[in-house]
């Protein structure tokens, strides 16, 4: 189901349709697993390509984009991207979220999703910077050429 895109309830569904046992209940569970463990290996893949491209040169290129769950500066939800400009594959991902499902919006749950401050308008911006520092603690690369629209 996750290769189709499609969620838990539709394994639910295609399992009934099938006369199948029902797909386990940790389904979100292990989906998020195997996500972080599928981004954790491409982004270092990643990485490993575009240094090699550079000749072993620790100082790269980025295309950094950002796109967001609806048009102008109100968006709750959106996404930035880091891709190197040198092999075309993307480096980085993050997500963002205004939106809070907490009851309490001072005491925020653990599952809460919202990870930004601030108005929809610089949400690509802080995203890319924390996006630069990340790369040069954890890869030890540095995004020195710089090409987007911010």
């Amino acid at each position: 189901m996750r290769c189709i895109g499609k969620g838990a309830e539709s394994a639910v569904m295609f399992c009934g349709i099938m006369n199948l046992p029902p797909p386990p209940t940790k389904f979100t569970k292990f989906n998020n697993i195997l996500l972080q463990a599928a981004r954790e290996t491409c982004e270092e893949k990643a990485v490993c390509e575009a240094v090699d491209e550079n000749d072993g040169g620790r100082d790269n290129a980025v295309a950094v984009g950002g796109n967001w769950q609806k048009r102008g500066f109100s968006s709750k939800n959106g996404a930035v991207t880091v891709t190197s400009v040198d092999t075309g594959k993307v480096i980085d991902v993050k997500i963002l979220s205004k939106h809070c499902i907490c009851p309490n919006k001072f005491n925020h749950l653990q599952n809460c999703k919202r990870n930004f401050d601030g108005c929809s308008g610089k949400m690509e911006v802080t995203r890319a910077l924390s996006i630069f520092r990340r790369s040069e603690s954890k890869y030890d690369v540095r995004c020195t050429k710089y090409l987007g629209d911010v």
